[in-house]
Order: structure tokens, then C-alpha cells, then sequence
């Protein structure tokens, strides 16, 4: 969510940011790297501070985005063999160093603009598109991050952008370079083609026993079948134990006293807020708009616009800060508020419509309330209840009567290899528990596994019942299954060798007709073809060899679908016309731009790295990205 939190709104800047940040990974090793001081500072650039809270939010929130592209939860080790660390703490030290250089430049977002950006930010906005500041504080406190410092992050994240968009102004792409590059996207090619299918590499024949024996032992590991496990799993989780929850209605009704906020319809105002530098310029604006001046002649006059100052309709804990709101929510309709302080700076509010709340009641929200209470008083006891089966477990009880006892159901699996598969390759369906065949495969029949976390509040247990070592099944059960193979290769190979001697006697001047006519076949025309397609025809690989083959010659490769060649003359070489107003030119031209910028900001990135000095503590970095619970 922090991440979503540092994003500006105008969002351009921040991807060739990212761009940046992912190319200067390493950077920061040709710089001098130190070992020698402590705390909890990881690195530094120059004055700039990056500390291991910094570091490990951002390893985290790396290690977040890979597992999900993997499908699967990333541990720390293989974070480490990804080079994901290092990547993180680059982009922080690139960070770091962009801080360093606008500190030297004197670049400084003001308090308005800062507050400006913050509300009107889509990730802080609620569910009517305004600012919500429940939203916001609950996003603060599952950062572990103060008010103040994420507005000074925020602060800082739009004066990197200002030096970048500096860094970045009057970037031009070369006409001579979009050209080039246009001409080697849109070029298209014509080829003369035939299909070569399997059957022409004629009849293999029979292999011998000997020939067969010998292809079997060496594809041995082709035919062996995989190690498989039978398992059982317990899941527990709160949902499960409600029912045991009993609550009675005086708790509920005492439950529903202290929540009755959640359940009550708040009062909404329409509400805008000017914010000022100083109290001296709210003061002044506030007499212009007691004596008759309208809120949007005041806002043009600060160079803003109503989108900029009107909140909309919000709830008292929607506003940014709670005195900005008791000063909202104390004023009639119409009215204009005496200049307050926030976080911001000095505002004037400005309640043009009210809408009455709506006070719930405890019949209404009754059943909705007990189920929420009931939820939340077995997710308290849940890992009472994990103990005491653990209790019984160390005990001798069997898992199947804790869950008798406990009215939880046992799923058993059989048959499963350890990337979720049957000895057959079909996919088995397994439930979503983290770390389940890791589990599974790194404990053995008879071992008691301790619980593992569900990933919903709740707990599971793993028995492994069976382990199927991995075998080689015997050569007569697989001898159909080996020969056929076996053939398949000879056939490939075969066909292989026949389109390389057909290509070689098209490149040594023999007519593309009279080779086809051979076989029976007449060439077929490819028009037009381009260089990144492809077809059931023509594979990817058979079109980049296409694309590397000179104008006459002849060049061959597999077809898109299926397990014949294609054998290719290219017939005509067409370059494309630059149309300089087209939408193709006009794309290549704003990607090579954006090279070129990204390419310019990691030159000054780099440099301001090298004139600040990194430094970097080794043995912290080590220490925080260590799996060895013991240090």
C-alpha cells in the first residue's frame, strides 16, 4: 500500500522512475563501499540515510510482487538467489541519491501543493472518490508510518519528480535514429515456401533389441516415473469455531454501545477548503469572502481551480485532520470558518450543503453485529484452541480424532509429485495453504509436523501417510512407449537433414520450382510478413531465421503448429514508407524519446552517485537478509 501511497497522481514521471531504479541495479558497486559503521543505517548516499525499517519494506514489498508473478509464496533464500536484496537496496540508494541532489538544488515542495496532491490521490480516496481519511490512517498504521513522515515523503517524492522532469526537458529523438528503428520494426518480407511433413524423411524402420535397450538406458530419466506422497490435511480457521462462540444479548447490546459508529449513518457536508501559507493570507481571504468574494475568484487567485478546493460531500472522519473537520462540521450551512491550522498549512472551510446522519438501531444490526462479534471472539481464541490440539497431538491422539472432537474434516491426498502433479502429469487440485507441498516433501510418514499458519487467521496440520519412491519402470512395459520416441527422433533428425541439404541447393542457385517439383509441390507465396509474427505455419523461429536470411537465399524451420519444416525462399525485401504523421512513426518516436530519457536520468543518477559517495553496511545487509535464525 505504501507504494500505491508514493505514487503521483500525474503517474509518467514515477514509471521512467522505475524504470531508472530498475536499471541502475549494481550501480552502486562501482562506488566506495564501507563496512565500518553501525546502528541500524544499511547505506548511505552522501547525507542521506537509508535505515534497515526502509530496507526491509521495500525487500518485503519486492518479494510481495515476485511471488505473485511466481504463484507461489518467495522465501528469503531465493530472494537472495534472484539478487532481489541487492535490487531493492539499489533503487533505494537511487532514491537516496535523486534526495541528495535535489537538497543541493534548493528544490522545495510547498505546503499547499503537498496537500493538494494528497487528497486528491485516487489510493487515499474512498468509495464517492473523495478523501478519506480512515482510509488514509489505516494505510499509516499498516506502514508503521507517522502522519508527519509520510508527508515529508510525499514532500520529497514530488521535488525528485520536479528534478527528474528537469533532468528530462528538451530530450529529442534524432529523425535518423526513429528511422532506423522504424524501418527494422515495420519492414516486411515475401518468401516462397513448401511444407516438409515427416513422411518425406521416409520409412526409419524397426530398431533392434540391442538399439532399443541401449535408447532406453540412456532416457532413463525420461521414463522414470517421479517420487509421489499421500497426505492429510486439518484446516482450522475462525469460521470454523463461531458456532461455539456464545454471546448473550446484554454483551451484544454493550458491543453494539461502543460500535454503534460503524453502523450509524454519519452526517455528510459539502464542504471546500482554501489553504493558505500563512494565517496573515487566510485572514485577508476570509474578510474578502465575508465581504462578497466567491470561493472560485479566491482559488484563481492562488492559481488554483474548485476541482482543486472542493472536498465534496465527506464525513467528519474524512477530512485530513480532525481540526480541520470540527471546524467543517461546527459551521451552518453557508458559512466560512475562521482561519484554521493543519498539517498543511492555514485553511479556510466553506459548508455549502448539509445531509443529516442516520442513527442506527440495535434490533436492526442485531444478527449482522453477533456474527461479527462471534467472528472476532474465535479469531482470539483460535490459537487457544491450536495449543490444545497440539496438546492432544503430543499426546498420542491421532489427527482424526481431533478432528472428531473438534468437528473439523480431514482431506486426504494421494498419488502427488512434488510439483503438484500425478505420475501421469495431470494437475491435482490442492487446497491454497502456504507452503503445503513444501510441507509435505521436507517431512516424512510418522513425523509429527507443527501447525502451520493458514494464511486466513487460522492453523493447518499435515500428516504424510505414504511415500511412492521414484522407479524406473522395467524395459518391457515401456518398450512401445521407447520405440516410438526413438522413432520420432531418427524421423526428426532425418527431416532435418533433408530441408539443410534442400536450403544449401537453393543458395547454390537451383530453382525454388524445380526443388518443390520433386516432391510434388508447388511453392507457396507468404506475403508481407513482418517481423514478430507468426503463424500456425510460420513458428517464431522459423521467421527470425527468415528475417536473418539475404534477399534470393534460402533458409528453413519448424512450422507454428505441428512437427514438419518449412522449407523459405526470401523473395522480395520491402522497407517500409515513413509516414512521419503516422501512428506507427509517431509510437517509435515517443518510445525512442523515452529511452533516451530514461538514459539521461540514469547518467545523472549515477553520476550524482559517484560525486556523493555510497556507502553500504555489509554485515547489516547480511545480517537482515540472513535465514540463519541462530545469528
Amino acid at each position: 500500500m505504501l507504494d500505491s501511497l508514493r505514487r503521483n497522481a500525474s503517474g509518467w514521471v514515477a514509471k521512467v522512475l522505475i524504470g531508472l531504479l530498475a536499471l541502475s541495479f549494481a550501480v552502486w558497486g562501482i562506488a566506495d563501499i564501507f563496512t565500518g559503521f553501525g546502528g541500524d543505517t544499511v547505506a548511505k548516499v552522501g547525507d542521506e540515510k537509508i535505515d534497515a525499517v526502509s530496507f526491509q519494506r521495500e525487500l518485503s514489498s519486492e518479494m510481495n510482487q515476485f511471488s505473485r508473478q511466481l504463484g507461489q509464496p518467495m522465501t528469503l533464500d531465493q530472494a537472495r538467489q534472484f539478487g532481489i536484496d541487492r535490487a531493492a537496496l539499489s533503487r533505494l540508494i537511487s532514491l537516496a541519491a535523486l534526495d541528495g541532489a535535489t537538497s543541493d538544488l534548493g528544490l522545495r515542495v510547498g505546503d499547499e501543493a503537498v496537500g493538494i496532491n494528497i487528497t486528491s490521490d485516487p489510493d487515499l480516496q474512498g468509495g464517492f472518490g473523495r478523501f478519506d481519511r480512515d482510509l488514509f490512517r489505516q494505510a499509516l498504521r499498516q506502514n508503521g508510518i507517522t502522519e508527519e513522515r509520510f508527508v515529508e515523503q510525499r514532500r520529497n517524492f514530488m521535488a525528485r519528480n520536479q528534478l527528474i522532469a528537469a533532468v528530462q526537458a528538451g530530450v529529442a529523438a534524432p529523425d535518423a535514429l526513429i528511422d532506423v528503428v522504424t524501418r527494422f520494426q515495420e519492414e516486411t518480407r515475401v518468401a516462397g515456401y513448401i511444407i516438409l511433413p515427416p513422411s518425406l524423411a521416409g520409412d526409419i524402420g524397426e530398431p533392434d533389441e540391442e538399439t532399443v535397450a541401449k535408447f532406453y538406458e540412456a532416457g532413463a530419466a525420461a521414463f522414470r516415473l517421479p517420487e509421489t506422497r499421500d497426505f492429510s490435511i486439518m484446516v482450522l480457521e475462525p469460521e470454523d469455531v463461531t458456532h461455539t462462540m456464545a454471546i448473550s444479548d446484554e454483551a451484544l447490546e454493550a458491543a453494539y454501545e461502543q460500535r454503534r459508529g460503524e453502523y450509524d449513518v454519519p452526517e455528510r457536508r459539502e464542504v471546500q477548503q482554501i489553504t493558505f501559507a500563512t494565517e496573515d493570507a487566510a485572514g485577508e481571504a476570509l474578510a474578502a469572502l465575508r465581504g462578497g468574494e466567491t470561493v472560485e475568484t479566491i482559488a484563481r487567485g492562488l492559481g488554483l481551480t474548485m476541482k482543486d478546493v472542493d472536498l465534496g460531500k465527506v464525513t467528519h472522519n474524512e477530512m485530513l485532520a480532525p481540526e480541520l473537520a470540527d471546524a467543517a462540521f461546527a459551521l451552518e450551512s453557508g458559512g466560512y470558518s475562521e482561519p484554521v491550522q493543519g498539517p498543511l498549512g492555514w485553511s479556510i472551510l466553506h459548508v455549502t450543503a448539509i445531509e443529516q446522519g442516520k442513527p442506527s438501531t440495535f434490533e436492526g444490526v442485531k444478527e449482522e453485529l453477533r456474527a461479527a462479534v462471534e467472528l472476532e471472539l474465535a479469531r482470539e481464541q483460535i490459537y487457544d484452541i491450536q495449543n490444545t490440539i497440539e496438546d492432544a497431538r503430543a499426546g498420542g491422539e491421532p489427527l482424526a480424532d481431533v478432528a472428531k472432537r473438534y468437528n473439523l474434516t480431514i482431506r486426504s491426498i494421494s498419488g502427488v509429485t512434488a510439483d503438484g502433479k500425478t505420475r501421469s502429469g495431470d494437475a491435482v487440485e490442492l487446497p491454497d495453504l502456504p507452503d503445503l507441498l513444501k510441507t509435505v516433501y521436507e517431512n516424512e510418514p510418522g513425523e509429527q509436523v507443527p501447525p502451520l499458519d493458514s494464511g486466513e487467521d487460522g492453523y493447518y496440520w499435515v500428516e504424510v501417510d505414504a511415500v511412492t519412491p521414484p522407479e524406473l519402470p522395467p524395459l518391457d512395459s515401456l518398450r512401445d512407449r521407447v520405440v516410438t520416441i526413438w522413432k520420432n527422433e531418427k524421423r526428426a533428425a532425418a527431416l532435418e537433414a533433408l530441408a539443410a541439404g534442400l536450403a544449401e541447393r537453393g543458395n547454390k542457385g537451383e530453382s525454388f520450382d524445380k526443388i518443390a517439383g520433386e516432391y510434388g509441390r508447388s511453392v507457396l507465396t507468404m506475403p508481407g510478413f513482418q517481423r514478430y509474427a507468426s503463424n500456425d505455419t510460420f513458428s517464431r523461429a522459423a521467421v527470425t531465421k527468415l528475417f536473418a536470411t539475404r534477399e534470393g537465399g534460402f533458409t528453413y524451420g519448424p512450422v507454428g503448429l505441428g512437427d514438419s519444416l518449412v522449407l523459405m525462399q526470401v523473395k522480395e525485401i520491402r522497407a517500409p514508407k515513413l509516414d512521419k504523421d503516422g501512428e506507427e512513426y509517431k509510437k517509435a518516436a515517443a518510445d525512442v524519446r523515452d529511452s533516451l530519457e530514461a538514459d539521461m536520468l540514469q547518467t545523472f543518477v549515477v553520476g550524482y552517485q559517484q560525486e556523493l559517495g555510497v556507502e553500504v553496511n555489509n554485515a547489516l545487509l547480511r545480517q537482515l537478509t540472513s535465514t540463519d535464525t541462530g545469528q
